[in-house]
């Protein structure tokens, strides 16, 4: 039976003489061929640093290493960082993520030639998931587009997949198309801040910028007489808006963020909430073998297009998975008791064992732990195994929680 664990890869973790300066701004010789600015630890390993590491230090960060950056996992408490999310807002450091720009008169043709979604039915000023696959229809990376202008596009992407995908979508420019693809992972950093007061409190950093942006759109406007992107959206179940701007600004707007009320919050705290809300990040929850269609992202999956059928990497694979049906979905479990799963947990039915969990969190919302996992579908209750002691947990269906706002769609 195949097992859905894939284990990551981590970096050791940074120490304070790594962000000694204010800013880490690499020259070219700083800049690796993985297109990310790195800098030697006292280990001497080299290690993924964020531009804004020493206000994350001065907030009493709690880093770990994960997907070769170092990130804040929480500062005061994993629990206070999301009840701040969901009764006033918290800002997130998301500069990890890879982000690149792609412009040109054919940006929808050569991002339809890359993902499993076609990008060409994306509305101009509209934010939408795409779907990129492998060859054989497993899912390489769940990227984020934000269509700002007729051939002008945004794209995040994960960051284990970020440098695999720029240059993918590189390669898909034919010559003679007009298509730019500009890296902005040097000079820029991504914040997120959230939550049911995050309009309000950020408009007092940035002025009337979040009531110009309306739910579901992206849209690049002057900030401070910097150029900056807003993007109006939720991937945690909280109205969220995602702010990239260079990262002296971008100082700026996390420290006046801050000194107003929005709370500083770490990765602990975005996992446990986005998968409450249901949305899922590759590849720590689609690890092989899993497709769009065993993860629930099936409606990212255009196979044909007005012409007939589209070409892109994993077609051809995705049609015949898609004409014969999958034999596990990603589904959601909700523990019945207070043990707590973890990923890599086994679990069990009726049919014997049934795989593993591959991703666990306690929900605070729920008051009890959450996990997903790949089964069988039309089951409603199996046994976690939590460390050698049997735990029941129901099988729902995601999201766990229905935020105010849904999570970006199409």
């Amino acid at each position: 039976m195949t097992s859905f664990i894939d284990p990551d890869d981590l970096l050791p973790v940074i120490s304070k003489a790594d962000v000694a300066q204010p800013h880490v701004h690499a020259d070219e010789s700083e800049i690796a061929e993985d297109g990310h600015i790195h800098t030697s630890g006292l280990t001497g390993e080299r290690t993924n640093v964020l531009p804004l590491a020493h206000l994350h230090m001065k907030a009493d960060w709690h880093p770990a290493p994960v997907h070769g950056w170092t990130l804040p996992l929480w500062y005061g408490g994993t629990y206070d960082e999301q009840q701040s999310a969901r009764e006033s807002a918290v800002i997130w450091d998301r500069s990890h993520v890879g982000r690149y720009y792609v412009t040109g008169d054919g940006a929808a043709e050569v991002l339809a030639r890359v993902f499993a979604t076609d990008a060409r039915r994306v509305p101009v000023g509209a934010i939408a998931r795409l779907v990129a696959c492998r060859e054989d229809g497993t899912v390489l990376d769940i990227a984020t587009a934000c269509h700002l202008d007729a051939g002008r596009w945004f794209v995040m992407s994960g960051p284990r997949a970020q440098v695999r995908l720029r240059e993918a979508i590189a390669a898909a420019v034919r010559p003679g198309e007009d298509v730019q693809v500009r890296d902005r992972m040097a000079e820029s950093v991504l914040l997120a801040v959230a939550g049911p007061k995050a309009a309000s409190l950020l408009e007092q950093v940035v002025g009337n910028i979040p009531n110009a942006v309306p739910f579901g759109e992206a849209h690049e406007v002057l900030l401070g007489g910097w150029r900056a992107l807003v993007a109006h959206t939720s991937e945690v179940g909280e109205e969220t808006y995602w702010v990239l701007v260079a990262p002296e600004v971008g100082e700026h707007v996390w420290e006046n963020a801050v000194s107003v009320g929005i709370a500083p919050a770490g990765l602990a705290a975005w996992d446990t909430m986005r998968i409450e809300a249901g949305v899922i990040e590759a590849p720590g929850e689609t690890p092989l073998p899993a497709t769009p269609y065993h993860a629930g992202l099936g409606d990212l999956v255009d196979l044909e297009d007005a012409e007939g059928p589209r070409t892109f990497p994993g077609g051809e694979a995705l049609r015949t998975i898609h004409a014969a049906g999958v034999e596990r979905v990603l589904s959601g479990l909700r523990m019945d008791g207070p043990r707590l799963a973890k990923r890599g947990s086994r679990i069990s039915g009726a049919a014997g064992d049934l795989g593993a969990c591959i991703a666990a969190v306690f929900s605070p919302a729920l008051g009890t732990g959450i996990a997903l996992a790949y089964l069988p579908p039309d089951l409603l209750r199996v046994i976690v195994d939590t460390d050698g002691v049997s735990q029941p947990a129901d099988v729902v269906a995601l999201p766990f929680l229905h935020g105010p706002r849904g999570a970006v769609t199409r």
